[in-house]
């Protein structure tokens, strides 16, 4: 698979890489189109006639923000808002990352018309010590 098939332009913020998620049983499909700067967010279901693609449900919702919680020694995938989230969530989100989880918080600024970092940062993956070395 080339690189180009994972990514795909963010139609809200125009970050470059949007992630791609697919799944697949028998002869259907699923892609799952989601920026991790925004939030915005695209969803297809398609049917395979022939090797041949036919979509039969497509979604896309603008996107409200987007995070990412990293618990200590675990994973966790991205996830966006569709709608502003509550002042509890953004709070919980932030105690969480100031309680040693790893990620980031964005929130869209309707106003400049982009997202804006609150907590994290969206590449943190791990705890960079003073000397830059980013190996865990």
């Amino acid at each position: 698979m080339m690189l180009a098939d994972m990514h795909e332009a963010c139609e809200q913020c125009r970050f470059a890489y949007a992630r791609i998620d697919t799944e697949c049983w028998g002869e259907a499909s699923s892609r799952r189109v989601m920026c991790p700067i925004c939030g915005w967010t695209k969803y297809e279901e398609q049917i395979w006639t022939f090797a041949l693609p036919t979509i039969v449900k497509r979604s896309v919702v603008r996107g409200c923000g987007a995070y990412r919680l990293i618990p200590p020694g675990g994973f966790s995938g991205y996830n966006a808002f569709h709608v502003p989230p509550s002042r509890e969530v953004v709070a919980h989100i932030r105690q969480l990352l100031d309680s040693g989880w790893k990620g980031y918080l964005t929130l869209w600024d309707e106003e400049k018309g982009k997202a804006r970092l609150l907590a994290g940062h969206p590449l943190q993956k791990f705890e960079i010590p003073a000397g830059g070395d980013p190996s865990p």
